[in-house]
């Protein structure tokens, strides 16, 4: 990993991508006036589908959310660079993906610090042709073999001591070969067996349902999740 500091920020780059790391890295009107965007999508900010070489990425910037982000939309308290939101997703993905888990590689991570606040970016391997569990769902039902490999992948991190703090169906991607995905490892964290992997597992369960009310078409059944928990329970 090589680290750049200059004054009030720190960034980090995986060795095996960027010939050239700096800090224009993670910001989208560099990538934009490169012509190396490829895509967007909106969430609680905008994340960026950018492609450097032969390698796509997706570039996010973090922002807070529940009714504290309506004030302080993307700047965190500032207690330590490695604590910091994508140093810390940095490293988890780092290790992860050395293990041979379903999670994408991290290539880069920023933090800015600003008086006793900091704003964070984050670069990670995009999966390619992946898409998410819900926008499948939305257009008819998936294998029972999906939902199977849906259980053993979330099993296979739960083993491994993986506390995602936001398992739902949105964080769930299936590519081409239709292997199954995991993403968005902010606030996530190895940690000790405990009550935590039931907490996840009902969460991603309310995941599912609150996607079935939302939409009309939305092929999931409660057969689907007895399928997932016998991946699950292997």
């Amino acid at each position: 990993m090589q680290i750049q500091t200059d004054k009030n920020q720190v960034c980090w780059f995986a060795d095996e991508l960027f010939n050239n790391p700096s800090p224009r890295l993670f910001d989208p009107v560099w990538w934009q006036n490169q012509g190396k965007v490829v895509g967007s999508a909106i969430g609680r900010g905008v994340t960026w589908f950018v492609k450097e070489e032969s390698c796509h990425l997706v570039l996010r910037h973090y922002y807070r959310g529940g009714m504290v982000g309506r004030v302080v939309r993307d700047r965190f308290w500032f207690e330590g660079v490695e604590s910091s939101r994508a140093m810390a997703e940095f490293s988890l993905l780092d290790t992860l993906s050395r293990q041979g888990l379903p999670v994408p590689r991290p290539f880069g991570a920023r933090m800015v610090k600003q008086g006793p606040f900091y704003r964070a970016d984050i670069l990670i391997e995009r999966i390619r042709g992946a898409k998410d569990l819900v926008a499948l769902l939305k257009r008819g039902p998936v294998a029972a073999e999906i939902w199977l490999g849906v259980g053993q992948a979330i099993r296979r991190l739960h083993d491994a001591g993986v506390y995602h703090a936001d398992l739902n169906s949105h964080n769930l991607l299936l590519d081409k070969a239709d292997k199954v995905w995991v993403i968005d490892f902010d606030k996530g964290a190895i940690r000790a067996p405990g009550s935590w992997q039931q907490a996840n597992l009902e969460r991603l369960l309310r995941s599912f349902n609150k996607e079935a009310q939302l939409h009309t078409s939305f092929h999931f059944v409660p057969e689907n999740w007895q399928t997932l928990m016998q991946g699950y329970r292997g």
